[in-house]
């Protein structure tokens, strides 16, 4: 039965998530691609909301293009360092990066709940991402000290697991079949997360508007009538 279970999230889930997630990618940017959006409220808030939004965007998008580097193969990144020194900066830039988006988030919920007029604008869309983000940071912080005293083998063969994934190896599973329960919960609630990514407001990561960051100056007019 332990076998079954784990091999459904850690060998079967990976691919049913990136199989929910293409298939909502590709129909939500072709057939309803103007609802895509961030649903803003910064211009109901106060200063705060600047600083914990940059925060938690900063810290967050380091954080995932860390875990990339996960499907970096061993022999390639040997060419310039070794496990251990990829595990030290794993851990360095992970702690510092994802203790930002923590305090980003932080801040962000407190605005949400104690702002009448910010709770008045929520949905439950947004509890539900910032509570699953939240949960999936605070997760990962957990999971640093037994990264950093654990064995080595175990930190590299998390790398091993994501590369079986991708290349679709029907034991992936079994490499980290014997990690502890805080790797696994993160596992999860990130592919989770990745199930519903194309579903909510965090789909506006993909189309952000880069040309508007180098308009051009200009100003609105209206005529009197």
């Amino acid at each position: 039965m332990d076998n079954y279970i784990n091999n459904f999230f850690f060998t079967y889930l990976p691919h049913i998530a990136l199989a929910i997630f293409f298939f909502g990618l590709v129909t939500r940017l072709i057939l309803i691609n103007k609802s895509v959006q961030a649903e803003s409220t910064q211009f109901l808030a106060d200063k705060k909301v600047k600083l914990g939004s940059n925060l938690f965007h900063i810290g967050i998008i380091f954080v995932f293009f860390g875990h990339l580097t996960l499907f970096i193969p061993e022999w390639l990144y040997h060419l310039v360092m070794t496990t251990e020194t990829k595990r030290i900066i794993a851990l360095s830039m992970g702690s510092f990066f994802g203790i930002m988006a923590i305090v980003g988030m932080l801040i962000l919920v407190s605005r949400r709940f104690s702002d009448p007029r910010i709770k008045a604008n929520s949905s439950i869309q947004d509890y539900l991402i910032i509570f699953l983000l939240l949960v999936e940071a605070l997760i990962g912080l957990t999971a640093v000290a037994e990264t950093a005293t654990g064995p080595i083998e175990k930190y590299a063969a998390l790398s091993e697991w994501a590369q079986a994934v991708v290349t679709f190896q029907p034991d992936a599973g079994a490499i980290i079949a014997g990690h502890s329960i805080q790797y696994k919960l993160h596992i999860v609630t990130g592919l989770f997360i990745f199930m519903i990514f194309p579903y909510t407001k965090l789909m506006h990561i993909l189309v952000y508007p880069f040309v508007y960051i180098f308009r051009s100056g200009y100003q609105l007019v209206r005529k009197r009538n």
